[in-house]
């Protein structure tokens, strides 16, 4: 999206930064649709969720599943039917249905719910491969909504130090629920990502040791990761975590680096903390170079923010809006939430990878 683009979109009242442009479009009751395993072989039991965020009644659910065989140069030999697995009405909490058997190998499955409130009728679409996958050389989708070329693709890649691989994606379902449709704000753009797990390992290396270990080691397939807008590294060792041309690593446990790495990787966030890397974006920065800078920019947050929230970050004469635990600033095992400077520079990135 173009920088005229963005001044279109001021103009037009978008308020970017709490991403509310759309939050008419679905009513009450949101709910999150998911499937147990992330990845199953094609012997495995699958069991799909609903599961309701915010309070609201549904007058009816339906499922549906539709199972289509793809062979190695990723052509769809047998088209799949869709399949009326159960139906609800009237229900109350969450909603599961398990399929005992097995897809079988070779295997792509889609399942879509389709939600009837008293306001609006709501669908979601699902695609996952079965294990192991069939296309020679390219990472399995494990939770694909939209095209490509419209949503942000996110592989995750095993390292070489994960001992156990059904841990790493227990991991990976880990991280798809519980950072990206957990934190409220990629939450509310969850339709806006489809993740995948590659079927080649590479290597994390420490940003502290990387005069010896070097940049992240990479796949052998890496080539076939272009079309991907993040590569997520995920080992199991302790390391300094770091990005690097929408590569970056993390621990598969935890759901505050990841989504603190994925700002940079997924979103061109900066730093929030001194000692970091800083910068200011061309367009809906989270760092900025003056404090006038920061302070002026305050007021594009509505009552979010004030000129006194801008505040030096170290000694490195840069400056944030953010509060100290924007998720920008904070790491680790437990994830927290973006600030709404980088709330609006992910709403910004959702339009700008949708229109491109």
């Amino acid at each position: 999206m173009k920088n005229l683009n963005v001044q279109k979109m001021k103009q037009a009242g978008f308020v970017l930064f709490l991403g509310m442009a759309f939050i008419s479009c679905e009513k009450n009751p949101i709910t999150l649709v998911l499937h147990d395993p992330i990845y199953p072989s094609g012997s495995q039991a699958v069991t799909y969720s609903a599961e309701r965020v915010t309070e609201g009644s549904i007058e009816t659910a339906k499922l549906y599943e539709t199972v289509s065989t793809i062979n190695s140069s990723g052509t769809i030999t047998t088209a799949g039917t869709e399949t009326l697995l159960e139906t609800w009405d009237d229900p109350g909490g969450d909603l599961t249905f398990t399929k005992s058997s097995g897809h079988g190998n070779n295997k792509l499955v889609t399942y879509r719910w389709v939600f009837t409130t008293p306001d609006q009728t709501k669908s979601f679409k699902v695609t996952y491969a079965t294990r192991p996958y069939a296309v020679t050389g390219m990472p399995a989708p494990v939770y694909a909504q939209g095209d490509p070329d419209d949503v942000f693709d996110l592989v995750f890649i095993p390292d070489t130090d994960i001992t156990n691989i059904n841990t790493f994606y227990n991991h990976c379902r880990g991280m798809i629920r519980e950072s990206f449709f957990d934190e409220p704000h990629t939450q509310f753009w969850r339709r806006q990502y489809n993740f995948y797990i590659n079927t080649e390992r590479g290597h994390a290396t420490d940003f502290d040791n990387r005069d010896v270990d070097g940049p992240h080691q990479l796949p052998s397939n890496n080539a076939n990761l272009s079309f991907a807008e993040g590569r997520a590294l995920l080992h199991q060792n302790d390391l300094r975590d770091w990005a690097s041309g929408g590569v970056f690593s993390s621990e598969m446990q935890n759901r505050g680096t990841v989504m603190h790495e994925a700002g940079h990787g997924l979103y061109g966030l900066a730093d929030e903390y001194g000692g970091g890397s800083h910068w200011q974006a061309d367009d809906f920065p989270n760092n900025w170079s003056s404090l006038a800078g920061a302070q002026g920019a305050a007021s594009d947050y509505g009552n979010c923010k004030d000129d006194g929230d801008a505040v030096e970050m170290g000694s490195d004469n840069y400056y944030r809006l953010c509060v100290s635990s924007c998720q920008m600033v904070t790491t680790g095992l437990n994830h927290t939430e973006y600030d709404c400077p980088c709330r609006s520079r992910i709403t910004y990135v959702v339009f700008d990878n949708a229109s491109n």
